[in-house]
Formats: C-alpha cells, structure tokens, sequence
C-alpha cells in the first residue's frame, strides 16, 4: 500500500511566509514519528512533501521538495495514494480546507469529518457546545468590552489559535483593555483557571474511543505570554478512569471524532475542565509509542483498514518527557 503523509509546515503549507523553529520542529517530531513507526509496521511505500527551506526528513521515503502553492501537488499525490494521513494546525482555516481536499480526493483518510473539524477548530464554538452538554469548560467569549468575572487573571488567545500560540494571561482588568483597545476580533477570552495541566490522546473510532495516555503538560508563563516547554506522556496514569468518562462523553455529543485526537484538560476543584480538543495529531504523539511499547501508528492504521477499533494495553506503560 502506498502511504501520502503531509505535514503542513513542514510540507509546504507556509510557502511564501516565514517559518519558526518552534514549528519545525514539532512538525518534524511528528512526521518523523509516524514515518518511522509506518516502516516498522511493515509500510515501505511512503511519500511526502517537503518545504525547499527544510533539510531531508527522512532518506528512506520519497520527497516531494514544494517550491509554491502545493494544493494541485497535493491533490495529485492524494489520488495516487492507497492511504493518507494530514497534519495540519486548525490556524487560518488550514485543517478544514484541507480534510475537506483529503476526504474528496482520498481512497482512504485517517481523520476526523468535516463537521468535528469545523466545531473543534473555534474555541468558543467548541466551549458553548460541551457547556450545553454539561461538560466542564471554562466560560468562553468573544475579546470585547465584556470581561468575564474573574479572581485569578483571564487568559486571551485566538479563538482558532495552536496550543498555547499567541496566548496571553492577564492579571488585571486594564491589562485587558489594552488588548481590546488593539481590535484583535478574532481572539477569545476566558477566566484563568489554576490547577494540573493536563492532555489525554485517545484513538477514536465510531463512535468508541481507546486511551492511549495521559499527559501531564508543563506551562511557562514570561511577560504575561504562556507557552508549552514540556509534555510527560502517561504520567498521570492515576487520572485514566476519569480521562476515559470523560472522552466517551465528548466522542457521544461529537462523533464525528476519528483517528488519534488531543484533548487539554485543566483539573481544578477535583473537576477536569476542557480547554481544547484537537482533531489531529498533537506533539504528545512523538512519546505515546515508546510510553507504551507498542506501534500505535500500526493500531491506528489497522483500525481504519479493518473498521474496528483496535485494543491498547496502558498497564506496562512508562513516563516519557517530550521537551519542547
């Protein structure tokens, strides 16, 4: 079988922008780890794309260097592949139009649906939906002249922002003006919430979900800016029964979730509270094979080939530190 892999940064999705090492290297982790455990699993016909800035991912597949706009390019190698997989940020629209390219051009697409991927890639969107489901997530509104009520600061970011991208917390009222003094329409606002910082990845698959870690993130705050440094997959193992309730609820109320998914959590007053869910492979992915001694890219691959969700074992799982 012939495997289509794209990775939007580093594939060529930011042609003609600038690129950071942040991103690149994230990126990198997680093509790189899909590939290899692609080829361990047996899969040696794999093609990717690579941006022309970018020095060779992996001599052992095919690369396609993108010099300019690559969607033609893409949708060519979709239709040439048996199997495609897509990882791309929810940014711009970026990981809608493109499911929506890679599910009307692919033979086989390991992804969410188009209308998961819609609701999940708008913060707010998604935080409305799960408080109508009374599923805990903190209040989220557009950034205006309306402040949420607040004793431990408010956190402001894109509402289709990247993890913790452009993402902001403010300890006092007029710090927050300023922000919305600055006109910038497409972020939220939310009350900050202290407490774990947490992830669950999950396999989903219709309609049933498989735990594949539970992550404990560790968050740096300097200059009011929050950003990601470090992720320990499966360290909070002793959380798995409640991470498990809680990812069957969302995969009822959205169950149009499929593949590997990222959920970060905030655990605070003994409640998990939702702060994103991301459709698509998130950086925890680099560390879950190796966490658990298994191939989860050969369990996901398998799931979708033969249509049934297939079984992971957590039991013999070990702490793994992805630093970023």
């Amino acid at each position: 079988m012939k495997h289509f892999l794209f990775e939007f940064i580093t594939g060529g999705g930011l042609i003609g922008e600038p690129l950071t090492d942040s991103l690149v290297n994230e990126g990198t982790l997680i093509i790189k780890t899909l590939i290899n455990e692609l080829i361990t699993s047996g899969n040696k016909n794999i093609v990717i794309t690579r941006d022309e800035r970018i020095e060779s991912i992996d001599d052992r597949v095919s690369q396609k260097i993108i010099h300019k706009s690559c969607e033609n390019q893409l949708i060519e190698d979709i239709k040439k592949s048996d199997i495609c997989w897509l990882i791309a940020p929810e940014t711009k629209n970026h990981l809608y139009k493109l499911t929506e390219l890679f599910i009307k051009n692919s033979n086989l697409y390991i992804g969410s649906d188009l209308k998961s991927v819609k609701l999940t890639s708008s913060k707010l969107a998604t935080s409305l939906f799960l408080m109508n489901a009374d599923i805990c997530t903190p209040e989220t509104t557009k950034l205006d002249d309306f402040i949420p009520k607040s004793k431990t600061g408010w956190i402001i970011k894109p509402d289709d922002g990247v993890g913790a991208q452009d993402c902001f917390l403010l300890q006092d009222k007029s710090e927050v003006k300023i922000y919305i003094e600055k006109g910038l329409s497409n972020y939220i606002i939310q009350p900050y919430i202290e407490g774990e910082h947490l992830s669950i990845s999950i396999l989903a698959y219709n309609k049933k979900i498989q735990l594949l870690s539970c992550n404990k993130q560790v968050l740096e705050i300097k200059n009011k800016s929050v950003s990601l440094s470090s992720i320990f997959v499966n360290q909070c193992l002793y959380y798995q029964n409640e991470m498990r309730e809680l990812a069957e609820k969302i995969i009822t109320i959205i169950p149009g979730l499929s593949g590997y998914i990222g959920i970060d959590l905030i655990k605070c007053d003994n409640k998990l509270f939702v702060i994103d869910i991301n459709p698509r492979f998130t950086t925890s992915y680099a560390g879950i094979s190796r966490s658990l001694n298994q191939n989860i890219t050969k369990k996901i691959l398998m799931t979708f080939i033969l249509n049934e969700i297939q079984d992971v074992n957590l039991e013999k799982s070990i702490p793994i530190e992805i630093k970023l």
